[in-house]
Order: structure tokens, then sequence, then C-alpha cells
């Protein structure tokens, strides 16, 4: 089947620095696994998309995934008039196609664990080596708990061994789905952050990847130097008309394309 969509570009996705087990072909297509599922696209040219997958597998999996919900042109124009900031406008022309993925809570959570401290090809093999042994397929809390420490940290995790561990552990403690039902961005922050191994910026990053709260704000190095640049010190997040995360994901890529680091 094919979609059109003119705020989603798969290559611009796949280097925002969100998802971590997208895999690009030679042939410019891209394989996205997800929930269980796999699904191959291509964008042959501008705003159509051919997907690999019935109308029901889109409808039940891959169209809360890409977040096709949400008028993305809309809040760019929107919030950016309402911040007036040259660099931000600057970002948003350079981010165009880049969307909020909906991810695997769990998988969330350890690939955000996994990145802290860490670069995206780092990351990349990190995670690759977890799946591994599962036939490629990511492992669910039980089965990285059973790995064991050691063989975490054969996975080129280093001293993130323990925070995996633990996070697997807290996940098979604790019904997380549940205990988030119904919560409220900052809820489900302090929430999180109960998991050893998670600050404000791995749980700024679940919240926004894995749970779907785009007002969600990840800071990093490049965020923070980003607002003391440009923003007087801080992202006005109260004028970003409920998408500050959204936003902070433009001003993400488009740092890192300036400075030639897309990959």
């Amino acid at each position: 089947m094919h979609i059109e969509c003119n705020w989603l570009s798969l290559e611009k996705i796949h280097t925002s620095g969100q998802c971590f087990r997208w895999v690009k072909k030679d042939d410019g297509s891209f394989i996205v696994p997800a929930f269980g599922s796999e699904l191959t696209l291509k964008q042959e040219s501008g705003s159509e998309i051919f997907l690999s997958c019935s109308e029901d597998e889109f409808r039940d999996i891959w169209h809360d995934y890409f977040d096709l919900g949400f008028d993305y042109a809309y809040h760019a124009v929107n919030a950016a008039g309402n911040i007036q900031s040259d660099y931000l406008y600057d970002a948003i022309k350079s981010a165009i196609g880049v969307r909020i993925l909906r991810q695997d809570l769990w998988e969330t959570v350890v690939s955000f664990i996994i990145s802290a401290n860490n670069n995206i090809p780092r990351i990349r093999k990190i995670i690759s080596a977890l799946c591994e042994p599962f036939e490629g397929r990511f492992p669910d809390a039980k089965e990285l708990f059973d790995m064991g420490m050691e063989k975490i940290r054969s996975c080129g995790t280093g001293f993130r061994d323990k925070y995996l561990y633990d996070a697997a552990s807290f996940f098979l403690s604790h019904d997380v789905k549940a205990d988030l039902s119904g919560a409220d961005y900052p809820q489900a922050k302090e929430y999180l952050k109960r998991i050893k191994g998670v600050g404000n910026k791995v749980a700024d990053c679940v919240c926004l990847f894995g749970l779907g709260y785009r007002d969600a704000f990840p800071r990093d190095v490049h965020i923070k130097r980003i607002e003391s640049e440009h923003f007087n010190g801080r992202f006005p997040e109260e004028k970003s008309l409920g998408g500050a995360g959204i936003l902070q994901q433009y001003l993400f890529y488009y740092e890192r394309e300036k400075n030639n680091t897309l990959n």
C-alpha cells in the first residue's frame, strides 16, 4: 500500500536520534522493526511512501507509530509564530519531515539508558548486539534480566550494564504501563526516574518517544548550548503550543546538520 504525507521524511527521521534499529537498504528503502512487526518503506518522491503492510496492519500499528494523526505543518507554523525566533525558523525549515515516533515503552527505556554519554553509531551497535541472541528481535524485560550483567556488559554497554539490569528488574516487578495510565507528563517523568540510570534527560526522552508526551523537552549538552546561544538560556516551552518536544527535535536535527554529524 502507499500513503501520502507532506511532513514525513524517512531519511530525516532515521538520522534524528530517536530510533536506533531502522536499517537503510542500498535501494534507499528502510526496514523498520516495531511492536513485534517489521515494515519495509520506500519514499519514492516527495510525499508518496510505499509500505509493505496491509491496511489493517497500517491502521493497527504504523499510523500511530508515525504519529500521523497530528498536523506537524500546522503546529510548526503556529509555534514558530508564537515564539518568534530566527534560529527556530531555520531549524524548522531544515527539519521538515521529522516526526516524533511513538515507540514501544520498554525498548525506549533501554535505548535511552544506553544513549547516556554515547553517540548514535555506538548506540546502534550496542542495541544490535543485545538483539543478536534473539535473532534480531528486541529482548523483553525477562530476557534481558536473564542475560545477567556479565552478558549485558559483553554487548558493549560499559557502565550502563547495571542500569539495564535494574530497568529489567523494575519492569518485571511493576506493571509500568498500568502505573502510567492516566498520568500526566510531570507524573510520568517522576515515575520513570525511579529506575536507576534514568535521570531528567532520559526520562524526558522516554516521555517523548515512548509515551507520546509531545510537551516533553529533553535537554542534552547540545540543546543546552542552543538554549544558551539562541534563547537567552532557556527555550520558551510554554509558548510551544503543547509541542515543545517536537521543536526540540527540530533544534537537535538542525544543530547536527550544521555540524555535519548526521549519520
